[in-house]
C-alpha cells in the first residue's frame, strides 16, 4: 500500500491509536496549545471548530480499517485537494502532479453537508502542570473574506502584544497591550493580540500569561484594552497599518510560510489573494471601519480559557461586564 492506496492493515491501525494517547499527553504539555484549544471548545460549542481533533477514549474501538476507508470514500476527492509549490514553474508542477497519479482511480466526490460553524460564545478552564495562569478572552472575528476583516487585522496590530524580557526596537513596546498591561504590573510574563480567520467565522483576542495570584489584574486589564478598542486616532492607526504590512512581507519571504498560506487560502476562498492585494486592502482601512468592526465584535458573546493555575481567573460573568463597561 501507499498513501493513495492504503492497504490499512488492522495492527497498524492499532498501532496508530496508541500514538493518539501519546499526542494528547504532548497537547496538555504544551500550555500555548491547550490554551488554543480550550479556547475554541468554548467559543464553538459541540460544533465545527470546537470539536477536538483528537478522538476520544471511549470512541477508539470504532476506528477500524473499515470505518477508515469509508471516510476516505466519503471525503477524498480531487475537487477538495488543494496542490501548491514555491519556486518550481507551473508547468514542472503539472507535470509531477500528473506523474504520481497517473495510476489513481479518482473516487468520485459525493455530496456532503457543509456545516456552518456556530459561535456560542462560553467559559472553559483547566488545572495543568504550568506553574503560571495562561488565559485568553476573545470574541467573534471576521470571516476569511469578510469585509471586517482587514480592520480586524489593523486592530490586532493596534493592540499588538510582548514579553516582559523584550524591549527591542519593533518588539510592539509601543503597543497598547504593552503599555496598558505588561508595562503596568510586573507579574505579567507575556500578551499578545490574536485574529484567526477560518472559511465561515473567526476569533479575535488576547491572550496573556501571569503569576497564579495576578491572573485576575490580568484579566481585568485585558479586558479593559478591549473595550477601548472603539477608538482609534490617526497616528495610531497609521503605526499599525505600517507594522502590520512590515510582519505580513517579512512572514511571507519564507517558502514555508508561502506554501501554508497559498494552501489555506486556496482551500478557504478558492483563489490566493498576494502580500500586495493585503496591503492595498490594509491602506484602505479607515478610523470609521475600525470603530464599527470592533464596536460589533465588542457586543456579542465573550469567550474565556484558562489552563495551568486558574484560581485567581475572575468568573465568566465579571469578565463579560469588564467589557461592556469599558
Amino acid at each position: 500500500g501507499n498513501v493513495l492506496f492504503p492497504r490499512l492493515l488492522p495492527w497498524e491501525v492499532k498501532a496508530v491509536q496508541k500514538k493518539v494517547k501519546v499526542g494528547k499527553e504532548e497537547l496538555e504539555a504544551d500550555a500555548d496549545a491547550m490554551v488554543s484549544n480550550l479556547l475554541h471548545k468554548a467559543a464553538f460549542c459541540n460544533n465545527t471548530l470546537g470539536l477536538s481533533p483528537y478522538a476520544s477514549e471511549r470512541s477508539m474501538a470504532y476506528f477500524t480499517p473499515e470505518t477508515i476507508r469509508s471516510f476516505m470514500l466519503d471525503h477524498f476527492a480531487p475537487e477538495r485537494m488543494v496542490l501548491v509549490g514555491v519556486n518550481v514553474s507551473h508547468a514542472e508542477l503539472t507535470k509531477w502532479a500528473m506523474r504520481s497519479f497517473a495510476d489513481y482511480n479518482a473516487i468520485p466526490m459525493k455530496k456532503r453537508e457543509e456545516a456552518k460553524a456556530a459561535y456560542t460564545g462560553g467559559d472553559l478552564r483547566m488545572e495543568g502542570s504550568s506553574p503560571f495562569c495562561h488565559a485568553a478572552i476573545a470574541l467573534e472575528s471576521a470571516a476569511w473574506g469578510a469585509k471586517e476583516l482587514a480592520a480586524m487585522t489593523v486592530l490586532q496590530s493596534v493592540l499588538g502584544g510582548g514579553n516582559a524580557s523584550t524591549s527591542s526596537p519593533g518588539s510592539g513596546v509601543t503597543s497598547r497591550l504593552s503599555t496598558q498591561v505588561l508595562k503596568q504590573s510586573p507579574y505579567v510574563e507575556s500578551c499578545s493580540a490574536f485574529n484567526t480567520s477560518y472559511s465561515d467565522s473567526g476569533l479575535f483576542g488576547v491572550y496573556g500569561v501571569s503569576q497564579p495570584d495576578k491572573a485576575g489584574e490580568m484579566c481585568a486589564a485585558i479586558a479593559k484594552t478591549l473595550g477601548g478598542l472603539t477608538t482609534v486616532g490617526k497616528d495610531e492607526m497609521a503605526k499599525a497599518k505600517a507594522m502590520l504590512k512590515g510582519r505580513l512581507l517579512r512572514e511571507l519571504d519564507d517558502d514555508s510560510v508561502l506554501v501554508k498560506d497559498m494552501g489555506s487560502q486556496l482551500l478557504m476562498a478558492g483563489r490566493y489573494g498576494s502580500p500586495s492585494d493585503f496591503c492595498k486592502a490594509i491602506d484602505a482601512v479607515s478610523e470609521a471601519d475600525v470603530s464599527a468592526a470592533a464596536k460589533k465584535m465588542l457586543s456579542g458573546k465573550p469567550t474565556v480559557a484558562a489552563f495551568g493555575d486558574t484560581h485567581s481567573v475572575p468568573h465568566y460573568s465579571a469578565i463579560e461586564a469588564a467589557l461592556k463597561s469599558a
